[in-house]
C-alpha cells in the first residue's frame, strides 16, 4: 500500500510514501489535469488505523479510503493532503476528468453488498453497483473550511457527515474499468460480469446534481438516477467480459474483452462496433499511445493479456503471459507482435519518446559535499570511530585513498561506523559502476558522473 514517484530524467525513484488506512491502491494512480493531486483509492476496505475488527462488524467498522496525495516538485516529496472514508466496498479502477470535467473524477465499485465471505457469489447479488463521482475542488475546499475529522493524524472526510462533492452513479454489477473520453464529455464503465459497456454523460450528471434529481442515498451519499446520467448502453454481439477502454486520435474506443479474448473497436458517440481482433488470451488492461490523454496518438495499442496457455516455451508452473502490440492506425486493427511477460501485465502508460528528456551522464556538481572529481583527492577521513571514505570508481578500479600504500583498500577497526561516498569518474555513456559489501546486504549503483553514498 505504497506509492512512488519516479524522475523521468534519470528513471530513478525519488520518493515512496506509505498510504495509511488502505489495502492495495489498485484504483491508482490517476492524476488531475495539472498534477494538483494524485488520487490513490484502496482496492479493499479495512478498519481505520488498521485496527482489528471482526468481519461481523464489517459494515460498521470497515471503510474504503481514498487518498489525495500532493507532490512537491522542488523538495521531491509526496504528501497526503487528505483522505475520504468511502463506504466499505471494493474499488477497482478510476480516472480523472478532462476539459469540461477536469474538476471531477470517477471510480468503480463492487461488493456494495458488503459481503465478507464466499465473495464471488455473495458480492454479486445485486444487479447494480456504483461509480463514485466526485469533485476534487469541492473536497479541497471542505478541507480548507475544516470539514473533516482527524483520524490517526490524517485529515479524513466522512461523506455521511461532511456533505457535498461526492455522488453515486448506478452501473451494471461488478464493473472493472471506468475511462474518460479524450474530450472529457463521457465516462465509460465496463461491465465485467454484465456483457455491456455503459456510456455516461458528465453534462447530464452535472444537471442532475444541480436539480438534485436523486434516487435516495446510500451510506450518506446521494445516488443519481441511472436514466438521468446514462447516454447509451453498448453491447457488442458475443463480446463477453469488457474490462478496460482506451482511445485513438479520432475519438474511437478500444475495449478489452476478458472472456471472449478480443479487443473491440467502437464509436462512443453512436455505440456502433467498427472492428474486433482476437488476442491470446483473456486481456485485462490495454494501453494505447497517449490513450488516457486529451490528444491520443492513434497509432498503437498494447493488449495486456492475463493468460497465455501454450503460446511460449514452458518454464514451469508459472507460465509467461503475453503482451500484444496492435496497429490501430487504419480502419482494421492488426496484431503485429507478441511478447512474453511476467504474469499478470497490469495497467500501463505509453507516451511519445520525444517527451522524455533523460540525463545520460550526470553533470559535474562542484558544490556536492561528497563528490571527488580528481583521483588524487580520494581520501579517508576519521572522526573518532566514524570513518568517511571519499572515493572514486573508474574503469576498472576503485581509489579510496590516493596516498595509501594500497589505494583500493579501506581498513577500519571493528565497531567503526563507516560511510562510503563514491563518485563515478567515467563521464561516458553506459559506464555504470557498482559497489557492494556482500555480507551486509549493501549494494549500490553509481552512474556516469554520479556521486552515491
Amino acid at each position: 500500500s505504497r506509492a512512488a514517484v519516479m524522475d523521468l530524467k534519470t528513471f530513478t525513484v525519488k520518493d515512496i510514501i506509505e498510504v495509511p488506512n488502505t489495502s492495495g491502491p489498485h484504483c491508482a494512480a490517476f492524476v488531475t489535469e495539472n498534477t494538483e493531486y494524485l488520487f490513490l483509492p484502496t482496492r479493499f476496505s479495512v478498519p481505520l488505523g488498521h485496527q482489528y475488527a471482526s468481519l461481523d462488524e464489517y459494515s460498521e467498522k470497515y471503510r474504503g479510503v481514498m487518498s489525495a496525495v500532493t507532490f512537491n516538485e522542488k523538495a521531491q516529496k509526496l504528501h497526503i493532503a487528505y483522505q475520504v472514508a468511502l463506504p466499505p466496498w471494493s474499488y477497482d479502477l478510476s480516472d480523472a476528468g478532462k476539459k469540461i470535467s477536469k474538476d471531477w473524477a470517477v471510480l468503480t465499485t463492487y461488493n456494495t453488498e458488503e459481503a465478507t465471505t464466499n465473495l464471488e457469489i455473495n458480492a454479486s447479488q445485486e444487479d447494480r453497483d456504483f461509480i463514485v463521482l466526485f469533485n476534487w475542488k469541492e473536497l479541497e475546499n471542505m478541507v480548507k473550511e475544516g470539514k473533516y475529522d482527524n483520524v490517526g493524524g490524517q485529515k479524513m472526510i466522512f461523506p455521511e457527515k461532511h456533505k457535498g462533492g461526492i455522488y453515486l452513479v448506478p452501473v451494471a454489477k461488478s464493473p472493472h474499468g471506468v475511462d474518460v473520453t479524450p474530450d472529457g464529455k463521457y465516462f465509460i464503465a465496463s461491465g465485467k460480469l454484465a456483457p455491456l459497456l455503459t456510456v455516461f454523460s458528465f453534462e447530464k450528471a452535472f444537471q442532475a446534481i444541480e436539480k438534485k434529481e436523486f434516487a435516495g442515498e446510500r451510506n450518506g451519499i446521494p445516488i443519481l438516477k441511472y436514466e438521468s446520467v446514462m447516454e447509451r448502453e453498448v453491447n457488442p454481439e458475443n463480446a463477453l467480459g469488457p474490462l478496460h477502454t482506451q482511445f485513438d486520435d479520432k475519438g474511437m474506443a478500444y475495449t478489452t474483452m476478458f472472456i471472449s479474448s478480443e479487443v473491440v473497436k467502437w464509436n462512443p458517440e453512436t455505440g456502433e462496433v467498427l472492428d474486433r481482433v482476437p488476442v491470446q488470451y483473456s486481456p485485462g488492461h490495454a494501453v494505447a499511445a497517449e490513450g488516457d490523454t486529451v490528444s491520443p496518438d492513434g497509432k498503437y495499442l498494447v493488449s495486456l493479456n492475463k493468460l497465455a496457455k501454450d503460446s511460449y516455451l514452458s518454464v514451469g508452473p508459472s507460465h509467461p503471459e503475453s503482451m500484444q502490440l496492435i496497429d490501430i492506425s487504419g480502419e482494421k486493427m492488426k496484431v503485429i507482435q507478441s511478447s512474453p511477460v511476467d504474469p499478470e501485465p497490469h495497467y500501463g502508460q505509453m507516451i511519445k519518446a520525444d517527451k522524455i528528456k533523460t540525463v545520460e551522464v550526470y553533470p559535474k556538481d562542484e558544490n556536492h559535499p561528497n563528490a571527488v572529481y580528481n583521483q588524487k583527492d580520494a581520501r579517508i577521513v576519521r572522526k573518532g570511530n566514524e570513518v568517511h571514505v571519499y572515493g572514486i570508481a573508474m574503469r576498472s578500479k576503485f581509489i579510496f585513498d590516493a596516498n595509501a600504500k594500497r589505494p583500493d583498500v579501506i581498513e577500519v577497526n571493528e565497531g567503526d561506523k563507516v560511510v562510503v561516498h563514491l563518485t563515478n569518474l567515467d563521464f561516458d555513456e553506459d559506464i555504470t559502476h557498482g559497489f557492494a559489501i556482500n555480507q551486509y546486504n549493501l549494494n549500490m549503483e553509481i552512474q556516469p558522473g554520479q556521486t552515491n553514498t
